[in-house]
């Protein structure tokens, strides 16, 4: 009789270490493809001056360059450097509507700029930018980038510039940490436009 209960205990044992280990294995069994965003974010001090932060399946390096480009701009408050990573037709209506081309682009990087501070007029760097998440045509929780297609389609004056011109878009939230002058501050849910014009990337914010 002993050596039935000894012949027992070890089945059930045998029995509980394979299903142990399956569990294990299918709960490894997974692929990135599978993770949401976020689940594999990595920090390019690479592509530009500024540190962007991102989810690699998500975003590619061309677009972390102008990303990181474009904060460079606000940082230096450089106008040819903001011209070079943004969309002329919308810049030039932010200029003309927003501020009744009072501001050209030295004005509008300047007053972009000053978003970021955390104190009025005195310069800064930019720690860090992490793309929290975004949106494209294809999520319908969000209607940003079809309203800024329809947008740009007037601005235009053709109503087949975005088909015709954009091949691929993303609505951006971020957050942005700055220090000035020793004083750290982060900014949170911000936005912006990053789309693929003609096979360059460009921001409308």
């Amino acid at each position: 009789m002993k050596k039935l209960y000894l012949c027992l205990a070890g089945i059930m044992l045998a029995v509980t270490l394979a299903t142990g280990c399956s569990d294990k294995e299918q709960n490894e069994n997974y692929s990135e493809a599978d993770l949401p965003y976020g689940a594999t974010l990595l920090t390019d001090t690479e592509s530009g001056n500024v540190p962007i932060t991102y989810d690699r399946r998500f975003i590619s390096t061309d677009e972390a360059k102008v990303l990181s480009d474009y904060f460079y701009a606000l940082q230096t408050k450089n106008p040819e450097l903001l011209d070079d990573t943004t969309l002329d037709i919308y810049t030039d209506f932010v200029t003309e509507s927003m501020y009744q081309n009072i501001l050209g682009l030295d004005g509008l990087v300047v007053d972009m700029s000053e978003n970021f501070t955390a104190k009025e007029n005195t310069p800064y760097t930019i720690k860090n930018v992490e793309i929290k998440s975004f949106y494209t045509t294809d999520d319908e929780e969000s209607t940003d980038l079809a309203n800024l297609y329809n947008m740009l389609n007037e601005l235009s004056g053709d109503e087949a510039y975005a088909a015709q011109h954009i091949s691929d878009g993303k609505y951006i939230n971020y957050s942005i940490r700055t220090d000035t002058d020793g004083e750290v501050k982060l900014f949170e849910n911000q936005a912006l436009f990053l789309i693929k014009v003609d096979g360059a990337y460009t921001i409308c914010s």
